[in-house]
């Protein structure tokens, strides 16, 4: 599982949010999805061997909106970010 934030295009309202998040979330492979009117994207966890930003884009799309497929910076997924923690925390208790 990752969890990335992608850019999402043409959102004007708390309805497209709503439209934009049920395209998302009813695709096979997305565990979970929060999409955010204010900084026009969506954070989505999902399994990269299931499917891609592509296909997610697709739904996107098919919605009437649009989707950048790279992720905004300072996404990461779960893995890096629980190594990230784990070094971190490894570091301040001398581990």
């Amino acid at each position: 599982m990752v969890k990335q934030s992608f850019a999402v295009k043409n959102m004007m309202c708390a309805m497209c949010v709503a439209h934009v998040r049920k395209a998302i979330e009813s695709l096979e492979g997305v565990k979970d999805v929060n999409v955010n009117l204010a900084s026009n994207s969506a954070l989505i966890e999902y399994d990269e061997s299931k499917i891609s930003p592509a296909k997610i884009k697709e739904a996107v799309v098919a919605a009437g909106y649009d989707m950048d497929t790279t992720p905004l910076s300072g996404a990461s997924d779960d893995q890096d970010e629980k190594k990230k923690s784990k070094g971190f925390f490894g570091k301040l208790l001398g581990r």
